[in-house]
């Protein structure tokens, strides 16, 4: 997969099957959000491109932060087309990262997309963020309309085929979410690649990133969770892609 060179902002991010952290505050008191969040952007400059921002926020005081991978993903889906580290080149891939203050019912963020740096004026409703953004990166220049709610944590099965780079493996994959939203993917492969393996890692909101050895081949994985289909096409799918190739390797779906 390419690296677009459209639009893309790092608010806070993207699975319900279960996925991603289960509970969130905010917005009440003047208190940070917190909890796992999945941030849809939507571009006013780029037809056809959403920016999804997923993120296990913390909160101090009225303070909101993540940062790095195991704490903010992003991707954007441009008519169609998946951009894995979101819709412009950056000079760190993967390296995100999200601060926001709350006042009242209105919250202020800043979001750090691999270099990327995008800032964003919403209010808070509950555990629900809306709000405008707006960047002017070299080469990344975007604006839009966001929203932002908490999602769950991810768990349960999912079957599919994968197409690694030796060929076509038929994959059954069980997601744990455990403290810390440490995620563990025990994995059954039938075909190019045979036998039980396990992948570990983080739930960041809807994604999963986890890595594991396969027949002395090292993978790093990133997956989507879709709960309706809105990208995917398939309800209560997961869009698995290779992390460092950014090459999509197939669809798992929910048994």
């Amino acid at each position: 997969m390419r690296k677009a060179t459209s639009l893309s902002i790092s608010l806070a991010f993207l699975f319900a099957v279960g996925c991603g952290g289960g509970s969130g505050s905010g917005g009440s008191g003047s208190q940070g959000l917190s909890g796992s969040y999945e941030f849809v952007a939507v571009s006013s400059v780029h037809a056809g491109s959403k920016t999804l921002i997923d993120a296990n926020l913390s909160a101090n005081g009225a303070g909101t932060s993540a940062s790095g991978p195991s704490q903010v993903q992003t991707a954007t889906y441009v008519n169609g087309l998946w951009y894995v580290n979101g819709g412009c080149s950056s000079s760190s891939p993967g390296q995100n990262s999200v601060t926001g203050t709350v006042s009242g019912s209105n919250i202020s963020l800043t979001f750090n997309e691999g270099g990327n740096v995008f800032t964003g004026q919403g209010t808070v409703s509950g555990t629900t963020v809306s709000g405008s953004y707006s960047g002017n990166s070299p080469g990344c220049t975007d604006s839009g309309k966001f929203t932002g709610t908490v999602v769950p944590a991810l768990g349960g099965t999912f079957s599919g085929t994968l197409n690694f780079n030796l060929g076509s493996t038929q994959a059954t994959a069980t997601l744990t979410e455990g403290t810390g939203n440490s995620l563990t993917v025990q994995t059954t492969l039938t075909g190019a690649y045979s036998g039980n393996f396990t992948f570990s890692g983080s739930a960041v909101a809807n994604v999963m990133f986890v890595s594991g050895t396969v027949d002395g081949t090292a993978f790093s994985l990133f997956g989507y969770f879709d709960s309706k289909g809105t990208y995917t096409g398939t309800p209560n799918s997961i869009a698995v892609f290779d992390y460092n190739t950014l090459a999509y390797e197939g669809l798992l779906v929910k048994q």
